[in-house]
């Protein structure tokens, strides 16, 4: 997890978006391909793969009246007011903060939207900004409440015979959350079990959510399902590392989680890493909660408060987080063959950037081979 493969004095050379090679600067340099090429003078800098933020909520209502109860339905409520042209004016904005930090992959759910008509918006509003400028990977989070009853059983027979179906014909959703935790038992989870099977069939790729440490039940859960990822606090149970990575699952954590308990965090973190769990950090940003999309701020996070590695933390929020994405073949690394997507930021040490909390040192940001954005120098009087 620790080896970022760094190549000092290095070039990369970059054709049609993708990366056609990488390495020492004097052996690049004397490529054919290279001697017409316009170059990008990165002396001094670190040149590294751009961030994938792999849980975030790219769509957000305008604001509410938090003075009463309906939280999350209220939010609902707020979201089906707003037009489609002021719901991707809103995402487009947001797009470009996440690029102009240096992130240009996501991970994009539906928390806000709780009916089929706001999923939709949601939904369409990802696949209309698709790579305009970031690559999303757009993830549908039915809201399933905990319960066995009728009525959820209702719910999940409406998500397999008609949503699941309905958004991978329109192509709007490649990934199903399922939320665990809390209060899901037995039932819920032979419920939950049944839409994983019927999403799989379909080609979805199953993402796992809980706010809060999973249980063994869950945990055995997510190996059978084949999740992707669990986007979760850390737990200790350590029966389970061997088999989630197996399967392919990323731990991606929270980036709140540096905010708590860091002491038993960090001991928790490096336990489940020197035993194999592979780890992502996400910002898992909401409006109006406390989260950041500076990336470079996630980075110091990782390092000082999780007891990260500086290239253990780089690693989390590159290559782990395009694998629980399932776009690692794209993106995440700087290597022959993938999409040019890449940064140079203003330090000489890729250390460095862990170290200075609250930053934003990238300079430029590159995707697929287009810069996205370039900080202008500043002009004395």
């Amino acid at each position: 997890m620790a080896d970022l493969n760094i190549v000092p004095n290095g070039a990369v050379l970059i054709r049609n978006g993708a990366i056609e090679n990488i390495g020492p600067a004097r052996r690049v340099e004397n490529l054919a391909g290279a001697k017409h090429a316009r170059e990008i003078d990165a002396t001094g800098r670190v040149v590294m793969p751009a961030f994938v933020d792999a849980d975030m909520a790219l769509v957000a209502p305008e604001p509410v009246d938090n003075s009463g109860k309906g939280g999350s339905r209220d939010a609902a409520h707020a979201l089906r007011l707003m037009s489609r042209q002021r719901v991707q004016a809103r995402a487009a904005a947001m797009a470009a903060e996440w690029a102009r930090y240096g992130c240009v992959t996501v991970g994009a759910h539906t928390p806000c939207a709780v009916d089929m008509r706001n999923i939709g918006k949601v939904l369409r509003t990802y696949q209309a900004l698709q790579s305009k400028p970031l690559r999303i990977r757009s993830i549908f989070s039915p809201e399933l409440p905990p319960g066995g009853d009728e009525s959820q059983g209702s719910m999940v027979e409406t998500l397999i015979s008609k949503w699941l179906p309905a958004l991978r014909h329109k192509k709007l959703s490649s990934v199903l959350e399922l939320t665990l935790g809390g209060e899901f038992r037995a039932p819920d989870l032979l419920m939950l079990r049944s839409a994983a099977i019927a999403a799989a069939e379909l080609g979805y790729a199953i993402r796992l959510r809980s706010a809060t440490r999973l249980e063994p039940v869950h945990l055995q859960f997510a190996v059978s399902a084949g999740a992707i990822a669990i986007v979760a606090p850390n737990d200790t149970l350590r029966a389970f590392i061997g088999p989630l990575a197996a399967v392919g699952c990323v731990r991606v954590i929270p980036s709140s989680e540096g905010f708590g308990d860091a002491a038993n965090a960090a001991s928790d973190m490096r336990r489940a890493i020197r035993e194999g769990a592979v780890i992502a950090i996400a910002s898992s940003y909401r409006a109006n909660d406390i989260s950041s999309f500076n990336m470079q701020y996630l980075l110091h996070l990782a390092v000082d408060r999780l007891g990260l590695t500086p290239e253990e933390a780089i690693t989390a929020t590159t290559w782990n987080a395009a694998c629980s994405l399932r776009l690692s073949h794209v993106t995440g690394s700087l290597e022959h063959g993938k999409c040019a997507d890449l940064l140079v930021m203003e330090v000489a040490d890729y250390r460095d950037l862990a170290r200075r909390a609250g930053h934003h040192d990238v300079s430029l940001v590159m995707r697929a081979g287009n810069v996205v954005f370039r900080r202008t120098p500043l002009i004395p009087d």
